[in-house]
């Protein structure tokens, strides 16, 4: 925070070093408050370990459940930004059968969150603040962008849903993934959060735009990829290598410090 002070005297005035310390005192003891806050901030950044403990995850099964994103079905997706949630994936009900569908698995948990698995950009944190949001407000039910949110209570407890609360929880991450370009669209959105992974961990992508990385291939730090690289399935790029253009790697582990240019590599193979 950048403080202004402005100081206006009547008539002759007389300034000595004393009047100099005192405001530098004064300005100091400001600066460490806000020091103090800013601390403090950080200190208590809010927590939602509580979330996986006391939630369950109904995902309802839907048309492309199994379509392939980057590795990992759109299914295998949502089930991973629900982290450690216990979950249950069910195929999709009829709207008369949907909350006698979701009754048998209210008795577990206090919270009962409902997903699609055609929504494959949701991420953790926002599973997670839809959940704190509900429980902070003590609410029985909220629709979400495409999905719901219940008090196990409430749910063992009512045939019809009156009044429910409707809340936007980033619903760009919420659309529906079913027509072609939603599908390339949700690739390019996924590609683009694993690549963004593999920066913070130190690794350098050229031309990263032209390199394709699978949601479960691992690399070290201090990596370099040069463009056109495919690197698919359970593979590990171990740290310091540098992987120039043109390679397809598959279910192999490259050895620290390697150079790889131009090879197709299956399971640890040269094709």
């Amino acid at each position: 925070m950048l403080l202004k002070i402005r100081l206006t005297f009547a008539g002759n005035w007389h300034y000595n070093e004393t009047m100099i310390e005192e405001l530098t005192i004064e300005e100091t003891k400001i600066e460490e408050e806000e020091s103090s806050i800013l601390s403090k901030a950080i200190v208590t950044a809010k927590s939602y370990d509580w979330v996986e403990e006391e939630s369950l995850a109904i995902i309802l099964r839907r048309p492309l459940a199994n379509l392939q994103l980057c590795g990992k079905s759109q299914l295998d997706w949502v089930k991973l930004a629900c982290g450690k949630m216990q979950k249950v994936v069910l195929d999709e009900v009829k709207e008369e059968d949907f909350l006698q569908a979701l009754r048998p698995y209210a008795e577990s948990k206090k919270y009962i969150i409902v997903l699609y698995s055609d929504t494959p950009l949701l991420e953790k944190q926002t599973i997670a603040e839809a959940l704190d949001y509900f429980a902070s407000k003590n609410l029985n039910a909220m629709v979400l962008p495409r999905g719901y949110v219940f008090a196990a209570d409430y749910l063992l407890s009512t045939d019809v849903i009156f009044s429910p609360v409707r809340k936007s929880f980033a619903p760009e991450q919420f659309v529906c993934v079913s027509t072609p370009d939603q599908i390339s669209r949700a690739f390019e959105v996924l590609s683009q959060r694993i690549r963004n992974y593999h920066k913070s961990n130190g690794v350098v992508l050229l031309g990263e735009a032209s390199i394709y990385i699978d949601a479960d291939v691992e690399i070290g730090p201090g990596v370099i990829i040069e463009p056109f690289n495919v690197l698919k399935g359970n593979t590990l790029i171990e740290e310091q290598c540098h992987l120039k253009s043109g390679n397809v790697i598959i279910d192999t582990i490259v050895k620290k410090g390697s150079i790889v240019a131009g090879k197709r590599l299956v399971g640890g193979k040269e094709e």
